[in-house]
C-alpha cells in the first residue's frame, strides 16, 4: 500500500518528478527545477544537455 500523504500539494508540484514538492497553500507561478512525469519511460535520467560539445571528439 502507498502511503497517503497529509499534506496536499501545489497542483504543479502534484505533475514534477523531484522531490521538492511544496503545500497547496504555496502560490507557485513557475518553477526553475519543474521536471515533468513522463509516460511510458522505465528509467528516469537527470542528465544535463552537452550545449558546449567539443566538436572534435
Amino acid at each position: 500500500m502507498k502511503p497517503t500523504a497529509a499534506v496536499s500539494l501545489n497542483p504543479l508540484c502534484a505533475k514534477c518528478l523531484r522531490t521538492c514538492k511544496q503545500p497547496a497553500a504555496t502560490v507557485l507561478v513557475e518553477c526553475p527545477r519543474f521536471f515533468p512525469m513522463p509516460f511510458k519511460v522505465e528509467k528516469h535520467r537527470f542528465v544535463q544537455l552537452d550545449l558546449f560539445k567539443d566538436e572534435k571528439d
